[in-house]
């Protein structure tokens, strides 16, 4: 019955924090450089191996 509680209660809390967070919020606050479209991706991640490399 505890372990069920427990399950109950953390589903609550997710449930709580995925209606106030997401992606664009992230982004805002600073918690993510940047949002990138799956079609920009692969060009990005070169991008960014690149840049690195190149330090």
């Amino acid at each position: 019955m505890r372990a069920a509680v427990r399950a109950e209660k953390i589903s609550e809390v997710a449930a709580e924090f995925d209606g106030v967070h997401n992606i664009q919020r992230a982004a805002r606050v600073g918690s993510v450089d940047k949002v990138i479209n799956p079609t920009r991706l692969r060009p990005e991640i070169i991008a960014a191996i690149e840049a690195h490399q190149s330090r």
